[in-house]
């Protein structure tokens, strides 16, 4: 009896509502219950077409306190279909801690006790579709004494369930398809298109013929995925090419999940959870297939999750299962044709899909399928070269006909993301400039891509079909290239007779090393060619550079490596900045040992303009550099010593950029901004911040006034990341701030105590402020810079009058430029004339200028306002002529009035009272305006 009722109460926990409680004495039980309720949706009594169902009042607000059991029952050999249609049930999802629906599919009758609650529904989280596994299905409905909502209502109808039952062997889900029964057919998980059960392990293995291979074609596939995850870690069909029998498939336990072997898993194709692109192939190698489809427990859903299954057009998490088609053709192509060698392999799960892998300068051929017979119609397939990518190395694959034949109205060949080359011959500019450059590359050895002196212009897809060759060469824009063989219908079964046999094709590649790693033995050093490397802006718009090393990884002594970077596009520029830097010198002045130093030419100019800094030392970094706009050509030059004492050399990096790339911000002015044109008379100084130091970003002022003046530059602020001055040195690593002017180039970075003063060689100056990646959070200001128009004096006088310019008298210990500035500035509380001197704000020249030149202090405000201050006067005067017109009139017609007044004497009438005693107020009147037109 005790037993008895420890099971009743057992039975009652799930449901609430039911209030059982269970006393310490289980003969004593004092209960509180819900009456329940049932209702019957029977197959015999609505048809296999079914009906609908709802929530109770719906769609009204469904009462309190329900136990409502949905049944469902079909025929035994059909099953039960129930889509929701609305639903609204109070609570939040996954708990549920109010009201909720429970869904049981997998019943074999009502006594759901001993059966698997598939999942428990709430809030707007509707159920999906809903397919038995049985002839039964339970929906469970159950509310609380509080608030309620709108509810839910529904459809169901019913569906054979003999679909699912083909080719099955074993319960629940274990199936065999074999060829000599069936050649195709359909298959799909056990309740598809509706939710799947959890903790399933099902098989669906298939055994062709010897000469068969087996094609998957997944029409739908929609398994469980948890978000942003690679694998899959909750649900997941996995495939193999198997290796088994068919006998000793069938004496398999296929319940027993750990029967993944080591000989097994050599044979593994893939796994698939999520969702894909339909429709999705899949192809074994031989003529056994292995299919698992392997479900675990019914996760709950994070907030995120449940929103996006909510979300229609996001059906990731929905578990809907899969259905697919297979077929056993003995006509799908033979992988023969693949080479047996350590870098060709065949893709799993492909039709005939390889990858051809460098091991460093590879080479050889491809064929066609069935080479060197005719391929078979309706053949894809597709190659992928993979040259090498990494710290040391960078290879192109280059590709070239040999022989080619398809017909153009069954398929045709597609080569990706490559450019044509017609001949070997160098395209060269007419510039004779490049005449000695192209020299020394034509003798360096053809172990380098970089023999391509050619404009070269990358293709998304070049398509070819005909009965005749693509001429040229095909090289690849980075280490991968992709050509595949593509059929024009794929999908049609119809073919004309005179087409059942497809074209044939060769062709031959090899793979070209950009920059590399070279083995001691083969490098020379003593020779330039082995380090000569082009980069142009038309073939790659970023990527990475450094120099030859060693097996050591360290550069070699006695190298003489030349970056050169082509400009194709004057709208662009090129950025260089370095992730490392290591090169062996302890002089970081001179760096006479090794090196790294800059040159340029521009569109304009034949010849070269030496960058005047160099770089070497223990992470002496050099900072990011930008070309400027009329830059064509820039080259890097890397030199070693043939000392012993060598290091990791650099890693660098380049990028062409336009106006349009992410570096350049509306918060500052940009390199493609236009110059901004000073007049001297009207503005004499000015100011030029970074605004803090912000990341990512690349500012550039460019300023100029009237030839024979030049400015003064003042850097008060500066507090940036790195140092030049530090011993040893930092470099500038993430951010710089240059100033260029004529024959004049300064690179900032790092703190600065005492301020830093810049005389320009000429009327114009740039500013650029670079900062990439900080590589610290430390607050800091970046740099504030004030520039003053001077004019420099000759046989120690100004130019121009002493009346408008001042003379800066420079002590005779200050080894400077001596200059004058605008009287303007003088005493206007910043001091212009340093770092010569002090004297413009000095209280005798303030009195002086304020006594004397009162009138040059104020000339540039009266200058630049004239015409505000003339409209002002003019209206001033305008005003106070006609006051002074209409006090006039006023006053002689009360004159008038006075007049015929003592005229008329004798008369009673005032001629002159046009309102009483209101003479008082007019003559008041008379004199407030006169007062006001003094007053104007």
């Amino acid at each position: 009896m005790k037993l008895l009722l420890i099971l009743i109460c057992i039975y009652f926990i799930p449901f609430k509502k039911w209030y059982i409680q269970c006393q310490e004495d289980p003969l004593t039980i004092s209960s509180t219950t819900v009456e329940t309720q049932y209702l019957h949706f029977n197959m015999t009594h609505y048809g296999v077409d079914g009906g609908v169902f709802s929530s109770p009042n719906f769609p009204h607000n469904y009462p309190q306190d329900t136990i409502l059991f949905y049944q469902f029952t079909a025929s035994i050999d059909y099953r039960v279909v129930v889509e929701i249609d609305s639903f609204q049930i109070r609570g939040v999802s996954p708990q549920c801690t109010h009201d909720y629906l429970d869904v049981f599919i997998n019943l074999t009758d009502f006594n759901f006790i001993h059966d698997q609650l598939l999942h428990r529904y709430c809030g707007r989280n509707k159920p999906p579709l809903l397919i038995s596994y049985t002839n039964l299905l339970l929906l469970g409905f159950f509310t609380e004494d509080t608030q309620t909502e709108r509810g839910f209502n529904g459809s169901f109808h019913f569906i054979s369930e003999q679909r699912y039952k083909n080719h099955l062997i074993q319960e629940p889900c274990n199936y065999i398809f074999n060829s000599s029964i069936s050649k195709r057919g359909e298959f799909s998980s056990s309740t598809y298109p509706g939710t799947y059960l959890p903790w399933q392990f099902c098989n669906y293995s298939f055994i062709g013929l010897p000469g068969e291979r087996i094609h998957i074609r997944f029409r739908d596939l929609m398994l469980f995925k948890t978000l942003n995850t690679q694998h899959c870690a909750i649900d997941l069909i996995r495939l193999y090419d198997n290796i088994f029998h068919s006998n000793e498939l069938q004496q398999k336990n296929f319940t027993n999940k750990n029967i993944f072997s080591e000989e097994i898993n050599e044979h593994h194709i893939t796994d698939l959870c999520g969702t894909y692109t339909m429709p999705l192939d899949i192809y074994s190698t031989s003529n056994y297939l292995l299919f698992y489809f392997i479900t675990t427990h019914y996760a709950e859903l994070t907030d995120d999750e449940q929103a996006r299954l909510n979300d229609a057009s996001s059906p990731l998490l929905w578990r809907k299962g899969f259905y697919a088609e297979y077929e056993f053709l003995s006509t799908l192509t033979k992988l023969d044709f693949i080479s047996k060698t350590k870098s060709n392999q065949y893709l799993s799960g492909t039709e005939c899909d390889q990858t051809i892998k460098s091991f460093g300068q590879g080479y050889g051929q491809i064929q066609s399928p069935n080479w060197p017979n005719l391929y078979k119609p309706q053949t894809s397939c597709t190659t992928y070269f993979l040259g090498i990518d990494d710290r040391y190395a960078l290879e192109n694959v280059e590709f070239e006909f040999e022989q080619f034949d398809i017909d153009c109205q069954i398929a045709s060949f597609v080569i990706y993301n490559a450019s044509r080359i017609y001949d070997y011959n160098f395209n060269l500019r007419s510039s004779s400039v490049l005449t000695n450059t192209m020299s020394i590359i034509k003798e360096k050895s053809l172990a380098f891509n970089n023999y391509y002196q050619q404009d070269v212009d990358f293709k998304d897809n070049l398509t070819f079909c005909g009965h005749f060759k693509p001429e040229g060469r095909f090289v690849s824009q980075n280490a991968l290239l992709k050509v595949s063989f593509v059929p024009n219908n794929r999908l049609t079964n119809r073919i004309s007779p005179s087409l059942l046999t497809g074209g044939k094709y060769q062709a031959k590649y090899k793979f070209i090393k950009s920059y590399h790693q070279i083995a001691d033995d083969k490098f020379h050093g003593t020779s330039s060619n082995d380090c000569n490397l082009v980069y142009y802006q038309s073939r790659r718009q970023s990527g990475k550079f450094e120099p030859p090393r060693s097996s050591q990884n360290d550069y070699f002594s006695n190298s003489n490596c030349t970056f050169h970077f082509y400009i194709s596009n004057p709208n662009f520029r090129l950025l260089i900045w370095y992730d490392y830097f290591i090169i062996a010198d302890d002089d970081y002045t001179h760096c006479p040992s090794d090196n790294l130093t800059y040159s340029y030419r521009s569109y304009k100019s034949s010849s070269y303009s030496l960058y005047p800094y160099i770089y070497c030392g223990y992470q002496n970094f050099p900072p990011p550099y930008l070309t400027s706009s009329s830059t064509e050509q820039f080259r890097i030059h890397f030199r070693s010593n043939n000392d012993s004492n060598t290091s990791l050399g650099f890693n660098g990096r380049y990028e062409f950029i336009n106006q349009s790339h992410h570096l350049f911000s509306s918060k500052c002015r940009n390199p493609f901004d236009p110059i901004i044109d000073i007049d001297e008379n009207e503005q004499t100084y000015g100011n030029i911040s970074s605004n803090g130091y912000p990341e990512n970003i690349i500012c550039e002022w460019s300023y100029r006034t009237t030839y024979g003046f030049q400015f003064n530059l003042q850097i008060t602020i500066l507090d940036m990341e790195g140092s030049k001055i530090q011993d040893p040195p930092l470099g500038c690593q993430s951010s710089v701030l240059k100033i260029y002017s004529h024959e004049r180039m300064d690179e900032l970075c790092g703190k600065q105590e005492n301020i830093t003063y810049i005389l320009t060689n000429s009327n114009w100056f740039t500013i650029q402020f670079i900062s990439l990646n900080r590589q610290t959070k430390e607050y800091l200001q970046g740099f504030y810079l004030t520039w003053t128009i001077v004019q420099l004096k000759i046989n120690n006088q100004c130019l121009l009058s002493s009346n408008n310019y001042f003379d800066c008298q420079k002590s005779s210990t200050i080894n400077e430029t001596s200059f004058c500035i605008h009287r303007s500035l003088i005493c206007d509380g910043f001091i212009h004339c340093q770092p010569l001197s002090n004297h413009d704000e000095f209280l005798s020249n303030c009195s002086q200028n304020s006594s004397s030149n009162s009138y040059f202090i104020s000339f540039p405000f009266l200058r630049q306002h004239y015409i505000l201050i003339s409209i002002i006067f003019l209206l001033s005067f305008i005003i106070l002529f006609i006051s002074i017109i209409f006090i006039l009139l006023i006053i002689k017609t009360k004159q008038d009035c006075i007049a015929k007044q003592k005229k008329n004497k004798s008369t009673n009438i005032d001629l002159c009272d046009v309102g009483g005693d209101d003479d008082n107020e007019d003559f008041s009147d008379i004199r407030l305006i006169k007062q006001t037109v003094t007053t104007v």
